[in-house]
């Protein structure tokens, strides 16, 4: 899923690297408002990153599963016209 065209919060790696940037983040904040702030958005973006990586598999699988029936149908209707 990764591609030039895509943002780093549309792939999973980038949300992933989001994440652990806010965790970095909120393991050297001061203040306790900005520590949870940070730990709040690195959980979101790991949910993120999680959703993301669940489509992708699934979009995989229904892909492949399409695959195999697309090309018997092409073989049948080369056999039908060819």
């Amino acid at each position: 899923m990764s591609s030039p065209r895509h943002k780093p919060e549309d792939s999973v790696d980038g949300c992933r690297a989001f994440a652990a940037s806010d965790r970095e983040r909120a393991s050297t904040a001061a203040k306790g408002h900005v520590r949870a702030t940070f730990e709040r958005s690195a959980e979101a973006w790991s949910a993120r990153a999680s959703l993301l990586d669940r489509l992708e598999t699934s979009f995989n699988a229904r892909a492949a599963s399409v695959m195999p029936r697309t090309r018997k149908h092409r073989a049948n209707k080369d056999r039908q016209y060819g």
